[in-house]
Order: structure tokens, then C-alpha cells, then sequence
């Protein structure tokens, strides 16, 4: 359990920290909009950052948000199996479904990245003149799978202790982050 606490520690700092991209993008957005209407001043650059702040926060914040209990999940059958139901659901759906499709995600992604790294390039298309790396943004992808991955783990090892007996294990963790 020592390694399932680290893992929602780390995604919790990282989410506390890209938390603050949120705020970083509205700034960016209102001063892009001031700037071009107010102006007549556009910057590529600026407007692709707002695309890398959007990037940052959903990719990482994915990990966060099932640690957090709070993804997109169907509770139709939570009333008909109980505590036990859930986990065993829970479990199955994270080994069958959450981990294979986020090994799928990074065996995608990291070549991608890895290519846009080696090779330089750049967010520049014909539409903009964007100068920003393009391996920054495609980075967030293997990122956010990775951590996403290690939180399915770190739910799959609470699952599985709470199926032994552990009651603690299942213990809400919204509850658990908002006393610290």
C-alpha cells in the first residue's frame, strides 16, 4: 500500500501544480482576445499556448480525476452489487479496459514525440507561424497515459486489498486528500 500512496501523492502534487495552468490559460486567452480586438494584434505562438495549457490539464489531470473517483462511469449496477461488486467491477474494468487502452495510448504517442523531438519540429502550419516545439504538446500525451496508468494500478491494488479484507482500502478518497 506504501507504493498505491505514492502514486496518489505524486498525482496529487502534479495535479495541485497544473491546477494552475487553468488559471495561466484564462490570462492568456483574455490578453490573445484584447490584443486582436483592441489592436489588431494576433500572436500564433500565443494562441498554440492555449492549446498546450488545455493539453496539460486534461492529460494530467486524468490520472487525478480517478484517483478522485470523480471520472465518467456507468452506476447503474452500483445499487444492485454493493461495496464488493463495485471493487470486483472496478477491477475488471481497469485490467481489461483502462490499462490496455493506455499501453495502447503510449505505444502510439511515444514515437510520435519522440520524432517531433529528434527532428525539431515545430507547430508552424500554413494557418500559423507558430514557433512553439511540437514535441511540448505531444508530450502531454504519454505523460498523461503514464500517470494514468499508474493510478489504474495504484485503484486496482486498492480494489484487490479491499476483496482481502482491508475495509480501509475503499475508503473514500475524497475524503482522504481533503483532511490533508
Amino acid at each position: 500500500m506504501q507504493f498505491v500512496k505514492w502514486i496518489d501523492r505524486l498525482n496529487w502534487k502534479l495535479a495541485s501544480i497544473v491546477s494552475w495552468a487553468l488559471l495561466l490559460n484564462a490570462i492568456l486567452i483574455t490578453f490573445n482576445a484584447f490584443s486582436r480586438k483592441l489592436f489588431s494584434v494576433a500572436w500564433s505562438s500565443a494562441f498554440d499556448m492555449q492549446w498546450h495549457f488545455f493539453a496539460a490539464v486534461v492529460f494530467i489531470m486524468a490520472a487525478y480525476t480517478l484517483q478522485r473517483n470523480e471520472h465518467v462511469r456507468v452506476d447503474l449496477l452500483a445499487n444492485r452489487f454493493g461495496e464488493r461488486g463495485m471493487a470486483w467491477i472496478d477491477l475488471f474494468g481497469i485490467l481489461l479496459v483502462l490499462l490496455p487502452v493506455c499501453a495502447g495510448m503510449l505505444w502510439l504517442s511515444v514515437p510520435k514525440f519522440w520524432e517531433a523531438l529528434l527532428a525539431g519540429h515545430t507547430r508552424a502550419t500554413r494557418e500559423s507561424s507558430s514557433a512553439i516545439p511540437a514535441w511540448i504538446i505531444l508530450s502531454f500525451i504519454p505523460f498523461g497515459f503514464a500517470l494514468l496508468a499508474l493510478q489504474g494500478v495504484a485503484e486496482a491494488v486498492r480494489c484487490l486489498a479491499f476483496l482481502q479484507g482491508a475495509e480501509a482500502a475503499r475508503v473514500s478518497k475524497r475524503r482522504l486528500f481533503d483532511e490533508e
